[in-house]
């Protein structure tokens, strides 16, 4: 008898609505991408596409589906094959000029063109993360489902692709469907995000929902730093942003430890140790170096 990866779940995808899937290594995320994507079969449920019953490799010749495509962790390209031979393979149904132009277009934006005739087992691990991006938008999918698809690229690469696939978004309301651990890319990318516990979703909402109202310490560091505190015997979350310095009379004060302050990202991050030698981090614009206590919101 076979272990039950996936429980209970229930989601729905709009024309050119970004959907996030968060959650630890293990909990089903990925699985879910490819029952979705027809390359898993469903053992209870069902996955419908416009109407149409999305079926898996045992009742399907050549499992997926053009208008489902997936952009796995392991790539899934034709090893043997050159890149352009890779991409080409995906516009089969356009003419020749065509076929020419968006090869050439796609090659540019994902920045293969120096290494068009290498065949993909020659290539580096981001050039086939790159490679297996292109194949996806080459087939115009009509939902693109993505597996922790920008881990390995460049950033200026990322945000070709980035404001292409949000272009795409806008022209012809591709669907996204969007693993990741950066919680960049979901502020970035997505209008829902599900948050997925051991094959079970445990939460869906917005973004800033996540981010701003985290039920537990796990969940709200899937979306950026958490502070931990303790305050007559009631355990509180705080972004890093949400404090006062103690200038504010009869406040309840928290004494602190001055560590070390950086800055990253146009502000300082500082960081302190609570009494009980728990640390903390806050972000300021200036460096906190002296703060003796702080009043958190």
């Amino acid at each position: 008898m076979s272990n039950e990866i996936l429980k209970d779940i229930n989601l729905t995808l709009k024309e050119g609505e970004t959907l996030g899937i968060v959650g630890k290594s293990g909990a089903g995320k990925s699985t879910l991408l490819k029952l979705i994507a027809g390359y898993v079969d469903i053992q209870k449920g069902e996955v419908f596409f416009e109407e149409q019953k999305v079926i898996g490799p045992t009742e399907k010749l050549i499992p997926g589906y053009e208008d489902l495509q997936l952009v796995q962790q392991d790539f899934a390209l034709d090893l043997y094959h050159t890149i352009i031979e890779n991409i080409e393979q995906k516009l089969l149904h356009l003419p020749f000029k065509e076929k020419n132009k968006f090869t050439e277009e796609l090659l540019e934006l994902l920045d293969l063109k120096h290494i068009q005739d290498l065949k993909a087992i020659q290539i580096s691990g981001g050039e086939k993360q790159r490679l297996s991006i292109a194949r996806a938008l080459a087939a115009e999918p009509k939902i693109l489902l993505l597996d922790e698809p920008f881990s390995n690229l460049d950033k200026h690469i990322f945000k070709k692709i980035a404001k292409y696939i949000l272009e795409l978004q806008q022209i012809r309301g591709l669907g996204i469907i969007l693993v990741t651990h950066d919680e960049r890319d979901i502020f970035r990318f997505c209008q829902k995000v599900i948050y997925l516990k051991q094959g079970k979703i445990i939460r869906k909402s917005v973004p800033e929902d996540f981010y701003n109202k985290p039920k537990s310490r796990e969940e709200a560091l899937f979306f950026g730093e958490i502070n931990v505190f303790t305050v007559k015997n009631k355990r509180i979350l705080r972004r890093p942003h949400e404090y006062f310095l103690t200038n504010i009379k009869n406040a309840k004060r928290i004494p602190v430890s001055f560590v070390e302050s950086r800055f990253r990202h146009g502000m300082y991050h500082n960081y302190f140790i609570l009494e009980n030698e728990k640390p903390i981090v806050l972000y300021n614009f200036e460096s906190l170096n002296g703060t003796k206590e702080i009043f958190i919101v």
